[in-house]
């Protein structure tokens, strides 16, 4: 029980970080701008009937079972960069601060803080996508009533579009997790941005390029096929969803156990 009222604890210091609030307008706003673009590119005729296969106008272009394809796939990807950036500052904003050791001396239980801390990210970053991306797509519904229509948009298609909501919000809580343990682990918010970027765009590029037959154990690739929940079809491997959802969870619990372990037995003293 403890447990679960520290993690809500970290879930009410969470939200009174400004970074989080400001990284929660910042995507209104972007959500706002897109819905406007939508609305006015979706106005004329020709660029509309033109961008037909792919205008937000047309309801059923947010989301394309079994392809990954959709508007969504543009949200999901501002929402990793703000899990990444609001997860990597809960932690490392602590050690920069120098409050870690006042929270420790409230509350002494070094295990039970990180784990509270790193469910409360989890959850809030789950949360917070979740509710972002309904706001990004009802920023497109004025486009979709003036201009487009819902042709297409049955039971399946609501379903899928749900589940694809839910596992990018699944995705947006692993990003967040996983800049919290390294941020934890490296004592610094621009520590673990460093080191998602580096993982990311360098050390997952030259595994692709010089050793593909790993390619299936990057997280990109994971990502790739757990969020359109089908295998990726141009690779030299094959990757199921299910197989790919694991990989991710086993990262997700190596990062976390390795930056509790490191929490644990650090001297905070010194650290500070």
């Amino acid at each position: 029980m403890k447990l679960v009222h520290l993690t809500f604890v970290e879930m009410r210091r969470a939200l009174h970080r400004r970074l989080v609030w400001w990284m929660v307008v910042l995507a209104c706003a972007g959500c706002v701008f897109t819905g406007v673009v939508a609305f006015l590119s979706s106005n004329d005729p020709y660029e509309l009937a033109q961008s037909a296969g792919d205008h937000p106008a047309f309801m059923v272009n947010w989301w394309v079972a079994g392809s990954g394809d959709g508007t969504l796939t543009l949200a999901a990807m501002f929402l990793a960069l703000g899990a990444a950036i609001c997860g990597a500052s809960v932690a490392g904003a602590e050690w920069k601060a120098g409050t870690i050791t006042t929270v420790l001396t409230w509350e002494p239980s070094r295990p039970r803080l990180h784990a509270a801390r790193t469910i409360s990210a989890a959850i809030l970053a789950f949360v917070i996508g979740t509710l972002l991306q309904v706001v990004f797509l009802v920023a497109l519904l004025p486009a979709v009533w003036a201009h487009g229509n819902t042709a297409g948009t049955d039971g399946a298609w609501w379903s899928s579009l749900l589940l694809a909501v839910a596992r990018i919000s699944f995705i947006t809580a692993l990003v967040a997790v996983l800049a919290l343990s390294i941020a934890t682990i490296g004592r610094n918010t621009v520590a673990a941005l460093v080191a998602i970027s580096e993982l990311a765009l360098i050390a997952e590029g030259l595994i692709r390029g010089y050793k593909p037959g790993l390619a299936r154990w990057l997280i990109t690739e994971n990502v790739a096929t757990v969020v359109p929940w089908t295998p990726i079809t141009d690779v030299r491997f094959h990757r199921g969803p299910g197989t790919a959802l694991a990989t991710l969870l086993l990262y997700l619990v190596i990062a976390a156990v390795i930056a509790a372990a490191t929490f644990v037995r650090r001297d905070i003293a010194a650290a500070t």
